[in-house]
């Protein structure tokens, strides 16, 4: 796999706004860009990491100008796992900017081998395999609540603080200012995902149906609120009963 070293500068072009988490989906939104035709004109004008046919790489995207980053698309991986204790990324610095790469070419990238929901401090961390938590590593803030994690000069995954509040249904393409975190939605947001793992059990009649109870409850719980994290939640949980 070809791999790319990134350096690090203090040209941030990314708003807090354009980064987007699609529970629907599963993929993280990052920049301007607002549907995958859009992403599809972006990579004929950038470098970057791009999920081909056959390929797992995530999509990162360059200016090909001056190699800054400018979005991506993650598909993370699933089943995420619930964190109830207190978040450690195990960073040994922390930088404010955003990222160029070192070279004029595209490469391979996937930032997306394993996904963490810390429900105490609303993080969303998603990481690639070859990241060693026991090395140096440097968190890049490219945003107020988004960031890249770089080891030995290259990408290892993201973090995403505040992370219920990126939550969007399919549709919207940005998520409101000064958005801040309700706990309770972390917890509904928590058990929605513990739930989700049970799917992947052999389940008999009664356990399916004990468990389909329980989405409907978190979804009885929500309902009122109209909120656009609410409402993505909302609604992924319907259609994860309506798929039961």
């Amino acid at each position: 796999m070809k791999s790319m070293k990134v350096k690090i500068n203090d040209k941030q072009s990314i708003c807090n706004t354009e980064v987007r988490w699609y529970i629907s989906s599963q993929v993280i939104w990052i920049g301007k860009e607002k549907n995958y035709y859009e992403i599809e004109d972006l990579i004929n004008e950038s470098y970057g990491s791009f999920k081909w046919l056959w390929s797992d790489d995530d999509t990162l995207v360059f200016n090909q100008d001056d190699l800054n980053f400018i979005g991506a698309v993650i598909k993370l991986n699933e089943p995420i796992v619930v964190k109830r204790d207190k978040f450690d990324a195990h960073i040994t610095e922390e930088k404010c900017g955003n990222l160029e790469i070192s070279e004029r070419k595209n490469f391979n990238c996937k930032l997306s081998d394993f996904t963490e929901y810390h429900v105490e401090d609303d993080i969303l961390l998603s990481y690639s395999k070859e990241w060693d938590v026991t090395n140096s590593t440097i968190e890049v803030k490219i945003t107020s609540d988004f960031s890249i994690i770089i080891q030995n000069k290259e990408m290892m995954g993201i973090i995403i603080y505040k992370a219920s509040t990126h939550l969007l249904p399919d549709g919207i393409h940005q998520i409101g200012i000064n958005e801040d975190t309700k706990s309770d939605l972390c917890l509904k947001l928590a058990n929605f995902f513990e739930l989700l793992k049970k799917m992947d059990d052999d389940l008999s009649s009664h356990d399916e149906s004990e468990l389909k109870s329980a989405f409907l409850e978190i979804h009885e719980q929500i309902l009122p609120f109209d909120e656009p994290n609410y409402i993505a939640l909302r609604d992924t949980v319907w259609n994860v009963v309506d798929y039961l």
